[in-house]
């Protein structure tokens, strides 16, 4: 069953890149059209734009683009250390979880599994659908169940197993500041005034292009496709990066809490 989960996550994942590729395939298709439109069928651009003096509009074109290219590198900068630390974040919560469940094998036979079916529960609420709704802000019953089970039988360690207090204490306080960083970090959203910012710099980079004076048609659809195309890139890293959920090149998977629930199961 598990296999069969993992081979139908893989092939999403791989449906999801064709659809990242598919946005980008129609929009060299739409703007191909509105520049056939305008650059082609008819004649405002060649006797208004292309015949005459632009002046200073190229330098004005050249800074929106420098404006622009500025505001993106903040904001990719900015959503590039939130996805690192949410990538490590995760990484570090599985760890914790690993290095509890190793531990464990000291326990009593009886604890040892009970540790074992609480982590295991955990890890498959987590590839199920856990880690979907963590990133936005809904509650899994199933994760918050196997966590209060694993909380009572660290507490009963503490209780009755002195020996193992300080260690199993450690792990387990590194499992939860993991856990909370990484609630803390998917909850971290660009505010919605950038966005929209970032999505008018598009349009207007794409829609000005068209009105740079080029005389010879391919060079320019070359040079405005280019831009455009470039523009819309950024844009979509930049929301592939605030919603790191959503399918696209930056996109947080459930594979690590497979491949330790794999090695879980195993023993």
């Amino acid at each position: 069953m598990l296999t069969f989960c993992r081979v139908c996550y893989t092939v999403g994942c791989c449906k999801n890149n064709m659809k990242y590729f598919e946005k980008i395939a129609q929009f060299i298709l739409i703007f191909s059209g509105i520049f056939y439109f305008i650059r082609v069928t008819g004649h405002y651009y060649d006797k208004r734009i292309v015949l005459a003096d632009l002046g200073g509009v190229p330098w004005l074109y050249a800074t929106l683009g420098t404006l622009f290219a500025v505001l993106a590198g903040f904001v990719i900068q900015k959503e590039w250390e939130n996805w690192n630390n949410l990538q490590d974040s995760v990484q570090s919560e599985v760890g914790a979880l690993r290095e509890l469940f190793l531990w464990s094998a000291h326990f009593p036979e009886a604890i040892r599994l009970r540790v074992k079916l609480s982590v295991s529960n955990y890890l498959q609420a987590m590839v199920s659908g856990g880690l979907w709704q963590s990133e936005q802000k809904q509650k899994n019953e199933k994760v918050e169940r196997s966590l209060s089970d694993l909380r009572e039988e660290i507490f009963k360690i503490f209780r009755d197993y002195n020996q193992f207090m300080a260690t199993t204490f450690s792990i387990f306080s590194k499992l939860l500041e993991s856990r909370e960083n990484r609630l803390r970090y998917g909850s971290h959203h660009a505010p919605r005034s950038i966005r929209n910012v970032m999505f008018v710099g598009v349009f207007l980079l794409s829609f000005l292009s068209l009105f740079i004076g080029i005389k010879d048609i391919y060079l320019a659809y070359v040079f405005d496709l280019c831009v455009a195309s470039m523009a819309f890139i950024i844009y979509l890293v930049i929301r592939d990066l605030d919603n790191p959920m959503l399918p696209g090149s930056w996109h947080l998977t459930a594979d690590d809490y497979q491949e330790l629930l794999d090695e879980v199961s195993a023993v």
